[in-house]
């Protein structure tokens, strides 16, 4: 599984990447079909106390999901976008 990582507002820990990259190799190794994931860490300018923002597209053989959380750190916002794709894919796999 290729992971690309895109943050357009500076940098971002080590520990907050590897702690994403580990979350998404969990996931792949629940689901073999996850063939790319797409992290993007941004800043929202919209004046809100919620303003990190962490969207993750994965790749499922041709099929895309995506999960986008918006909290006060990237921290709390990569958690809820895992959490929400695991459930994705959950409900993919029970259907």
């Amino acid at each position: 599984m290729t992971i690309e990582f895109q943050t357009p507002y500076g940098k971002v820990s080590e520990k907050l990447v590897g702690m994403i990259r580990n979350a998404l190799l969990e996931l792949s190794h629940r689901n073999k079909k996850i063939t790319r994931a797409e992290v993007s860490l941004m800043e929202s300018n919209l004046g809100l106390e919620e303003n990190q923002v962490c969207e993750i597209k994965l790749n499922v053989l041709g099929k895309g999901l995506l999960a986008h959380c918006r909290t006060n750190n990237f921290a709390t916002s990569a958690e809820q976008a895992v959490r929400d794709l695991k459930k994705q894919l959950n409900l993919r796999r029970n259907k």
